[in-house]
């Protein structure tokens, strides 16, 4: 990876790092080299992947995200230096900047009480770019259904397939919507069909093998029932799909416009995007795309909703139901993810830190992070295109889902980091 890296409170990318990006060539010419063409098999894999995450609505059909009349400002605060804030990392003593470098971000921002503290925008990746979440969607899907829940329209006690019928008898709709929402469910996926690759072939964002359904709906219908586990905890896209379209049961609207009406529209100063299918369905467990300030402003908004003490609007309401405090870690400690996040819960699609300031964390595949410490007003937001070709298990309570990742695109690493800043900005 070409890096040149800047930090910039103001936004702007220099046109030495713009052009830094473009020497790669990826997708540059009229028209681009054969072998500096994005397909749907080169999308995730460097260094063509790095192009995809900027651009995905040139590749796949997309829903949009309405933006707010009037953004939740973001006003600059003292900046920080992350050349001088240094944390440990194994034997190794990295500055934040050489992190960021390190791990293929092309996005970071930090805000402290609201205020922009630290903003980099590498590797030809700009201000008004939109960038894939990945699995942090699942996090907004989680929020979405804390709508729904607390205007009673759905009942975390009943099982999903009161509200989807067409689940009936399937892992999703024969577990109780709050265990999907959890990741409690026990489910298995054909050996071919992982839930990481027979999604993206659903949604047509890599390519379809033979058999493999060709919309979220029928993907959702191909698990089954793990034999012989009782209380478990695996992580799975199946669950936060089959959670949203309970959600548009029951509102009779697509997810994309709840979003854009409840949650996008509140502080978002641009439209975000979402992918669908050939049905227009959205993925609701990974295909939101939007600019990295955006992200922040959500991640806000979140921070300032949690801070609420008498909350009086429908999102403060959410988002303190479905950020309330559940204590799972020992199931969530029998997992796939157990070993990157000892200690941790994890509850309505957000991981709890279980930290003495309350942290919580959206994550998603390829470096997506999301950051909240209420106790020291902190949100730390890093976009990224981190390789990861690691298979996903398909089956739970197996071992096999343990991944294996580079030493510094670790959950231990990230902490680390983060808690170098906040000590920093709070010392």
């Amino acid at each position: 990876m070409a890096a040149l890296f800047t930090i910039a409170l103001a936004g702007s990318v220099s046109a030495a790092t713009r052009s830094d990006t473009m020497a790669e060539g990826v997708m540059q010419g009229f028209p681009p080299p054969a072998d500096k063409q994005v397909n749907r098999g080169n999308a995730m894999t460097m260094p063509y992947m790095r192009w995809t995450f900027r651009h995905t609505r040139e590749r796949a059909p997309t829903a949009g995200l309405r933006h707010s009349d009037t953004p939740l400002p973001l006003p600059e605060g003292t900046a920080l230096d992350l050349d001088k804030v240094t944390f440990r990392s194994g034997k190794e003593t990295l500055s934040v900047a050489e992190y960021l470098q390190r791990t293929f971000t092309d996005g970071f921002m930090v805000l402290h009480r609201g205020r922009v503290v630290a903003q980099g925008y590498y590797d030809g990746f700009d201000y008004h770019d939109t960038h894939i979440w990945a699995s942090m969607t699942k996090s907004v899907t989680g929020l979405l259904a804390g709508f729904f829940i607390e205007e009673g329209l759905l009942d975390p006690r009943a099982k999903l397939s009161r509200y989807v019928p067409e689940l009936e008898g399937t892992p999703f709709g024969e577990a109780t919507l709050q265990q999907n929402l959890d990741m409690e469910v026990a489910v298995s996926y054909p050996e071919k069909m992982p839930p990481d690759l027979g999604l993206f072939a659903a949604v047509g964002v890599v390519p379809r093998r033979d058999g493999m359904p060709d919309n979220i709906y029928d993907f959702l219908r191909v698990p089954s029932q793990t034999e012989g586990v009782d209380k478990v905890w695996f992580y799975q896209n199946g669950s936060a799909e089959a959670v949203a379209w309970a959600i548009r049961k029951v509102a009779d609207e697509r997810w994309s416009e709840l979003v854009s009406q409840r949650i996008w529209s509140r502080f978002a100063d641009d439209d975000a995007y979402i992918l669908v299918d050939r049905l227009m369905t959205e993925m609701a467990s990974g295909g939101i795309n939007a600019t990295l300030s955006d992200t922040a402003r959500f991640a806000e908004s979140v921070r300032q909703a949690l801070s609420v003490t008498e909350p009086r609007t429908a999102f403060d309401r959410a988002v303190q139901r479905v950020l309330s405090p559940r204590d799972n870690r020992d199931l969530f400690a029998t997992g796939n993810f157990a070993k990157a996040r000892p200690g941790y819960a994890y509850h309505n699609f957000w991981y709890h830190r279980n930290d003495a300031n309350g942290g919580l964390e959206c994550a998603g595949r390829f470096g997506q992070k999301i950051y909240i410490d209420p106790k020291r007003e902190l949100v730390v937001v890093k976009l990224a295109s981190t390789p990861d070709t690691a298979r996903r298990a398909t089956s739970a309570g197996t071992s096999a889902g343990a991944i294996q990742r580079a030493p510094l695109d670790t959950s231990a690493v990230f902490n680390a980091m983060v808690d170098a800043i906040g000590n920093e900005l709070t010392d």
